[in-house]
């Protein structure tokens, strides 16, 4: 929480609403923002039920992924989304560099067309030379039930944890004990019905 309040030239007012909001175990309201959940955070586990994880996506597959989701934004503001998502996890990297899991279904990709699926399975590969980097997909025939939409599990450097789970105009931030850990039961379970990590390297060569 210092380096965020350094950064954001707070002059420890940020540290001070930090531990006056958190007395109750609650997350503070400037923490109330994904983003900023996974700048302060040193691991970040990621379930999706039907597309590549967002910090994993190429830019390609990216494109398609914000244009389906807001088809009324001109193509300039939907590039603007596409430079931002995929700039990500290199912010990530500069700022904690955390742990990163990714779980999502093989089906991912096989819908896109075939220049897409090929530089998402490139990007993927690429990205799972990264020691802090874990890709695991989920094989074609399973289904991830319990989850119904994105989300993803932190634990930030001051050793708190949090989740947030996406909807259709955003996304909402999980503080409940029960249900964060309800949430930690999902992510090991899709762990558990997921390949490991040589198998899925060998379902993305596969599609080159």
């Amino acid at each position: 929480m210092e380096n965020l309040d350094r950064v954001l030239n707070a002059e420890g007012r940020l540290i001070k609403t930090w531990q006056r909001d958190t007395t109750d175990g609650s997350l503070p309201s400037f923490m109330q923002d994904a983003g900023l959940l996974q700048a302060e955070a040193i691991t970040i586990d990621f379930v999706s039920p039907v597309l590549v994880s967002g910090l994993a996506q190429c830019p390609s597959y990216a494109r398609i992924v914000f244009r389906e989701a807001n088809p009324t934004l001109p193509g300039a503001a939907i590039e603007r989304l596409v430079t931002a998502r995929c700039a990500r996890l290199a912010y990530l990297r500069k700022r904690n560099n955390p742990m990163v899991t990714a779980v999502f279904p093989e089906s991912a990709l096989t819908w896109p067309p075939e220049a897409v699926r090929r530089e998402q399975a490139e990007h993927l590969l690429a990205l799972m030379d990264d020691e802090r980097m874990r890709i695991h997909l989920v094989p074609s025939g399973s289904v991830l039930v319990g989850v119904t939409s994105p989300l993803f599990l932190v634990k930030l450097v001051d050793g708190g944890r949090a989740a947030s789970s996406d909807h259709v105009s955003g996304n909402v931030i999980i503080e409940d004990s029960e249900d964060f850990e309800r949430l930690s039961e999902l992510v090991k379970r899709a762990l558990g019905a997921s390949l490991p990590e040589g198998q899925s390297r060998k379902v993305l060569e596969d599609l080159l």
